[in-house]
Formats: structure tokens, C-alpha cells, sequence
């Protein structure tokens, strides 16, 4: 029974903790259509549509979104085509934004790419799902 208890103990632990990835749209997905999420969110395949969330959705290297991404916080280390609103937005080096954002921050790692309008400080209401 000590043993029972423990692992249910560390999957508290973990359910309680919002800071690692619990939704994931793997490599060789494709999803078309909206998606709300409230949990920090993965794109490593592609979705065509509208994801919008309460945490941070990171696009990764093999990731392509073409649509809309409404969230706290934006990371693309893929392809983004569309329009983002975001707090903080961060293009890695790998990363491509072509679109218009709308951000209090905007963070363009060296070989990061962004062609579009760029609006900041104006969000007039806080980034919520709607």
C-alpha cells in the first residue's frame, strides 16, 4: 500500500502543476476546425483554424498553424500564417510568423522570421477565450 500511495501522491503533484505541456498535436496530425484549451499546448503537426487558450501554446519546429492563435503566451519555433494575439510572443531561430500580431511583447530570436503588422500596448482588454 505504500507504494500505491506514493504514485498517487506524484500524480497530484503533477496534475496540480500548469507549467509542462498536457495537450500535444503531434507530428503527422493534422486538425482543422477551433480548439480551446486551459492547459499549456503543443503543435508539432499542423492545424488549420483557431486554437485559443488560457496558458502558453508553443509551435513546434515541425509545426504549421494557419488560422489564429489567441493566447497568454505564443512560442514558435515552426510556422505560424495568420493573425496572433498574444501577451508575450517569442520566433526562435527556426521560427516563422507571417501575419499580423497583436502583443505587449515581442521577442525575434537571430534567424527568426516575421513579415506582417505588428500592433503592441493596445490589447484593450485582457486575452481571454471566448
Amino acid at each position: 500500500m505504500g507504494i500505491l500511495g506514493k504514485n498517487k501522491e506524484s500524480k497530484k503533484t503533477s496534475k496540480s502543476d500548469s507549467s509542462h505541456i498536457t495537450t500535444l498535436i503531434g507530428a503527422g496530425c493534422e486538425f482543422e476546425g477551433n480548439m480551446t484549451t486551459t492547459t499549456s499546448t503543443r503543435i508539432d503537426g499542423k492545424l488549420d483554424g483557431k486554437i485559443a487558450g488560457n496558458n502558453t501554446i508553443i509551435v513546434g519546429e515541425d509545426g504549421i498553424v494557419v488560422g489564429e492563435i489567441k493566447a497568454a503566451d505564443t512560442v514558435v519555433y515552426g510556422r505560424v500564417e495568420g493573425v496572433i494575439e498574444t501577451h508575450s510572443l517569442e520566433i526562435k531561430r527556426s521560427g516563422i510568423v507571417l501575419g499580423d500580431v497583436f502583443i505587449e511583447s515581442l521577442i525575434v530570436e537571430d534567424g527568426g522570421v516575421f513579415n506582417g503588422r505588428c500592433t503592441m500596448d493596445e490589447i484593450t482588454e485582457k486575452i481571454s477565450i471566448e
